[in-house]
């Protein structure tokens, strides 16, 4: 009997081990009010870290309401808040000066905000061990159905693919537009590219050859020479590079294709109804 402490005390470091090489778990919730009930719970105990990918553009009034006194109650406890948009926020007045709010908060920390072209998946990442995402998994699901996630391996990888996105985002402290365009396309509107030239694009831009970009996209890679020969043609580029240069200043790449297209499945993709 004396000595249970000590062999309890042991025990507990093994046990506390066993549970990081768990496989952890993951929830299914297909009700709206539930899923925001669930993070605000989640987001209202963060002790040092909310990481949160937002894309589908501007929020309305009341989420960003909701927002500003939950995330203050956040930094003020010390928390790092970092939140990824879609670059069409810029454009849009209510967030741009929830942004300046968060941003310039006399004294204490402060929110960091970045937005990016192109798009990417719903995610809100808590103290490295809780995170929630968009349903991909069951079809016929609801709008706003999401997993919680709590496998400690699984949540490291969404968080290591939010970073791969935000270093290559640009920040953001609530300043209106973004930047001067310069029309590489002769059109009216100065947009002529078809989704799956910008898809092609963009995956040239990462560093992707044509073989892989044909795999993603389901195509041959013939098809995908001929896209990025045409490409070509519309920028008037001699090279990849001189394409890549011009595509850069395009309209085009403010396009957001992160909705599906007409006839396309849309189970999920709107993800957890977050704010």
């Amino acid at each position: 009997m004396s000595r249970l402490p000590a062999l309890t005390e042991q025990l507990g470091v093994h046990y506390e081990r066993a549970q990081w090489r768990s496989t952890g778990a993951a929830e299914y919730i297909d009700d709206a009010a539930v899923v925001n009930a669930r993070l605000d719970d989640i987001v209202g105990a963060a002790e040092f870290e909310i990481l949160s990918a937002q894309p589908g553009g501007p929020r309305p009034r009341a989420s960003v309401d909701g927002a500003i006194a939950r995330d203050s109650a956040a930094l003020d406890r010390g928390v790092t808040l970092r939140t990824l948009y879609q670059a069409t926020v810029r454009e849009d007045t209510l967030t741009a000066d929830y942004a300046r709010m968060m941003t310039s908060r006399p004294g204490g920390r402060v929110a960091e905000y970045r937005t990016l072209v192109g798009p990417f998946e719903r995610a809100i990442i808590v103290d490295r061990k809780t995170a929630i995402v968009s349903n991909h998994l069951v079809e016929g699901a609801p709008p706003h159905a999401a997993w919680l996630i709590t496998c400690r391996a699984t949540v490291a990888y969404i968080r290591a693919e939010f970073y791969a996105k935000w270093r290559r985002a640009d920040p953001w402290s609530g300043e209106r537009g973004r930047g001067r365009l310069v029309d590489t396309v002769s059109s009216a509107d100065g947009v002529r590219t078809t989704r799956r030239q910008r898809e092609i694009m963009r995956d040239l831009i990462d560093g992707q050859d044509q073989r892989a970009i044909a795999s993603r996209l389901g195509v041959s890679v013939r098809l995908v020479s001929e896209e990025i020969a045409a490409l070509r043609d519309l920028f008037d580029a001699r090279s990849r590079e001189e394409l890549a240069y011009k595509w850069a200043f395009a309209p085009d790449r403010l396009i957001d294709d992160s909705a599906p297209e007409a006839g396309e499945g849309t189970t999920g993709a709107d993800g957890a109804a977050v704010a």
